[in-house]
This record gives structure tokens, C-alpha cells and sequence, in this order.
């Protein structure tokens, strides 16, 4: 049962607004989608020895909390509104319920450009319908060292389409966002992990020990 309260979000800014980020934040909290320990991440599939990540955000679970994901979606609607592109692309699967809900919100078609090709049937590397020309905003969960994001953009650009700028509920603060602002993408964001641990912080949900536990990792 979700008892939390959602803030209205105002749209005519088109940034988001602290009090709009802190709220982002105290869902995640709320939910679930937060949590502390030891963990792998994709990373550590080329990078075995990397020190454990301390902290986890799972964005799957928005799917399970509709209040929460429609206030994802319309945080990343007020984001979309300076932008200019035709298409929204999603990189499955965390961000592919999330992008949906954007698309039935703004109105704008959705691709998703495969992880894995098909041997069957049409063998089609982009699920949808566009046409070479056309510029997607591509967007995804969040963005850690920007492999993925590296290969949707290859899968998008041999179909002929054009990506300008890409969209992360959230920075996981690892070298992806200015990795892509170096090839020449815009990066727009609702929060980094920084941004997260500041509120926690100051709301007690997490301690001292935790919070510099988590900002040293973040150091390395």
C-alpha cells in the first residue's frame, strides 16, 4: 500500500527544482529502491577487481509503485520540454516501463534498440516504428560508466537516426556523463547519487559513517 504524498511538480520550469529533487529522492528511500552494503555492478564484468559498490539503486522496482513512476516520468516530462527530437528510446529493460509511461504522457512514438539481435522472424535490432532521419532521446535509468548508453547509440546511429541528447533519472557519479558530454551529447539528469546521500543525510535516514562511506567510494 503506497501512503506517501507527491508534491506538485511545477511545469513551467524547465528545470527541476531542489524541493522537486528532494522528494525524488525521499520516494526512492521510501520504496525500496535504495539500498546499502556490498555490491556488484555491470562494471565488475570487466572490472572483477573494482572495490564493491556500497550503495544499489534499483529502478525496477518504479514498476511495482505507480504513484512513484508517474512522478519519475513527469519529472523527466518537465526535463524533455527545451528539447527538440521526434522519437523516445528506452535501453531495456530497467528504463523500458519508464519510458512508456513518458511516451503515453507526451504523446511522442517509442523505440527500443535491442541488447540482444533476434534469429527469428523479421530480425529487427530496433523494436518500433521510425524512419532513418528522424533524432531519438535516448533514456535510460541511470548512468554509471556509459557502456550501455555507448551501445544503444551504435544500434541507433547504423539505423540512421540521430541522438543529441540523453536522459537519466539519475548519475551514479562514475565517469558515464562526462564521458558522453566528450563525444558531444547533452546529458540531462534528475539527480546525482551526491544529491541522494545529501538528503539522506540531512533527514537522518542514513548516518555520518554510512553517508562517508558511500562519498569516499564515489572518490575513487
Amino acid at each position: 500500500m503506497q501512503n506517501y504524498k507527491l508534491e506538485p511538480i511545477d511545469m513551467s520550469i524547465p528545470e527541476i527544482t531542489e524541493a522537486e529533487r528532494e522528494r525524488f529522492a525521499d520516494l526512492l528511500f521510501e520504496i525500496g529502491a535504495i539500498k546499502f552494503g556490498a555490491f556488484r555492478l555491470k562494471l565488475h564484468e570487466t572490472r572483477p577487481d573494482a572495490p564493491l559498490s556500497p550503495i544499489y539503486v534499483n529502478f525496477r522496482l518504479l514498476r511495482s509503485y505507480p504513484l512513484a513512476l508517474a512522478y519519475a516520468c513527469t519529472l523527466l516530462q518537465k526535463l524533455t520540454r527545451p528539447l527538440h527530437f521526434d522519437l523516445l528510446a528506452d535501453i531495456p529493460t530497467a528504463a523500458t516501463p519508464i519510458v512508456a509511461v513518458l511516451a503515453y504522457m507526451t504523446g511522442y512514438p517509442m523505440i527500443s534498440p535491442r541488447q540482444v539481435s533476434k534469429s527469428y522472424g523479421l530480425g529487427v535490432e530496433i523494436d518500433g516504428d521510425y524512419q532513418p532521419g528522424q533524432t531519438a532521446l535516448l533514456i535510460d535509468d541511470l548512468v554509471s560508466q556509459a557502456d550501455s548508453k555507448l551501445e544503444a547509440l551504435a544500434k541507433l546511429g547504423a539505423a540512421g537516426l540521430h541522438v543529441t541528447d540523453l536522459m537519466m533519472l539519475l548519475d551514479r557519479q562514475q565517469g558515464g556523463k562526462a564521458l558522453l558530454e566528450a563525444q558531444g551529447y547533452r546529458v540531462h539528469l534528475i539527480a546525482t547519487i551526491e544529491d541522494l546521500l545529501r538528503r539522506y543525510r540531512e533527514t537522518n535516514a542514513i548516518n555520518s559513517v554510512r553517508y562517508q562511506e558511500v562519498m569516499a567510494y564515489l572518490e575513487l
